[in-house]
């Protein structure tokens, strides 16, 4: 148990960093401003949180390295969801919130009561996971349509709500004791990409 609760105390500093971090947007124009203008910000970003994630991975046992390598890894995602987020309106975007903190607190009591195991949806996630990531790609070459993005979104809100369920019971049953860092990194990701399908279907209702 003292696993888990390390696991979800690195989970809620990460979230909590990003929320404080994206209301900045809503409450300082200058802020937002900035953030919209300088676009180069956020592809720097982008890569960075991931460069920030495979140092962390790779020194995940390591402290107190690992702790450094997962806040510039966090601080970078934090930034580049405010950005997206400055670009919605504020009450979609706290709905998405809300939404999100619903389905997840009810997916993880779930996979933590079911004798199912979700684990055995790993193939098929990352194997879906992939065809979503490929098709966003070809996507981005051709005009925008509402009905797309929608199921498009809606297929991503399926996938990483399986993808809670799956990490929750690796949590629970089969990471190692020393992975608290990679446990609380997988959650993360899962969280923060099932609240962007949200708030990309949420708006996509607003805009129908």
């Amino acid at each position: 148990m003292q696993f888990v609760r390390k696991v979800y105390a690195i989970l809620s500093v990460q979230l909590i960093a990003t929320a404080i971090l994206s209301s900045i947007s809503f409450f300082s124009s200058s802020y937002k401003n900035w953030i919209q203008t300088n676009t180069w910000m956020l592809w720097i970003s982008l890569f960075g949180a991931i460069g920030f994630m495979l140092l962390t991975y790779w020194k995940r046992k390591s402290y107190p390295t690992n702790l450094l390598f997962l806040t510039g890894f966090t601080a970078l995602e934090a930034y580049s969801i405010s950005v997206i987020v400055s670009t919605f309106d504020s009450r979609i975007v706290l709905q998405a919130v809300l939404l999100t903190a619903g389905i997840f607190v009810a997916l993880t009591l779930f996979a933590c009561q079911t004798k199912y195991d979700f684990t055995s949806w790993m193939p098929y996630l990352f194997g879906g996971l992939w065809a979503l990531i490929l098709f966003g790609f070809m996507a981005a070459f051709f005009p925008s349509n509402s009905t797309v993005e929608l199921a498009y979104s809606g297929i991503a809100a399926l996938i990483f709500s399986g993808y809670i369920l799956v990490d929750t019971q690796l949590i629970m049953r089969h990471y190692h004791v020393e992975e608290e860092i990679a446990a609380a990194i997988s959650l993360y990701l899962d969280i923060i990409n099932l609240f962007l399908a949200i708030l990309r279907i949420l708006n996509s209702q607003q805009n129908n």
